[in-house]
């Protein structure tokens, strides 16, 4: 309890920081050079999030089986075959697993991940927080390739599972899971879709009971065609900031991330959004 309170005041003092200008006799304590170096570290420090969140809402906002790695929130996408030499979908794609790839919506509840009998295959459902840390794995080397359910759980949620329910800790309330199932060469698809079709994904609530399909709601203000990116790249400095700040209310940082925003870096007890107002959004701009 006491280190969810802490995560959550660090949280709150990040999105404060962010959020508010102060006067300019405060601002005067830093130099134009001095501001730069700061929000060129909170440029890089945000980044991460900034990127998880616009590739979340780019890769969901889509029906299931148009395109592969996009589809509704609590479901996968499988990869049926190697990817081509043309592939970008990743910096540097496998090309001895096929993919299945989805993103989990924990804001209200947990959500189970069932995994298969692999009968000894290597495979690894990759489960990585909106910071991009990777904090937990399903697979070979790390539970084994018998059959499981595994329920996810998002912070702050309070409740019993069923019995038969392994639990996994997530540190935000949505989480990219990257699938990879080792596959031995195009004659071997047949047996890789089969345990493909094994991975599901299922509100803990309609767990036990027949499965219900997956819609989604198409939001026509999400920008589909550009990559998230290119989309990150091409935010002014100031939606930037106002962007990570508002992701911080539901996104904490880590408690090992310390560091980087206390007194010796970003020194946010005496506000950053006022020093990048004051001297670098400007300033950036120009030189953009």
């Amino acid at each position: 309890m006491k280190t969810i309170r802490k995560q959550n005041v660090l949280s709150a003092a990040l999105a404060c920081a962010l959020a508010f200008t102060i006067t300019s006799g405060q601002a005067q304590d830093v130099s134009p050079a001095e501001a730069r170096a700061i929000a060129e570290e909170a440029y890089i420090y945000f980044y991460p999030l900034v990127l998880m969140d616009v590739s979340l809402k780019h890769f969901t906002n889509i029906e299931a089986g148009k395109m592969f790695a996009r589809g509704p929130m609590n479901t996968f996408s499988h990869a049926r075959t190697f990817p081509p030499a043309t592939f970008r979908g990743a910096t540097h794609a496998n090309f001895d697993t096929l993919y299945s790839v989805g993103w989990l919506d924990l804001t209200s509840e947990p959500v189970v991940i069932s995994v298969p009998d692999a009968y000894g295959r290597y495979y690894l459902l990759q489960l990585l927080d909106m910071w991009t840390d990777s904090f937990a794995g399903v697979g070979k080397r790390t539970t084994g390739t018998g059959p499981g359910d595994f329920a996810v759980v998002g912070p702050g949620w309070r409740g019993d599972l069923p019995q038969g329910l392994q639990r996994i800790n997530a540190p935000t309330p949505f989480v990219w899971v990257i699938g990879r199932t080792r596959t031995d060469g195009p004659q071997d698809y047949d047996a890789v879709h089969k345990v493909q079709d094994g991975y599901n994904m299922t509100l803990l609530s309609r767990w036990g009971i027949p499965p219900k399909a997956i819609t989604v709601k198409i939001d026509p203000s999400v920008d589909m065609k550009t990559p998230p990116v290119k989309q990150v790249e091409q935010m002014t400095p100031d939606a930037y900031f106002a962007y990570a700040a508002e992701l911080l209310k539901v996104n904490g940082p880590h408690l090992t991330d310390h560091a980087p925003y206390t007194k010796g870096n970003f020194q946010f007890e005496r506000t950053v959004a006022g020093w990048l107002e004051r001297y670098t959004l400007l300033d950036l701009r120009r030189k953009s």
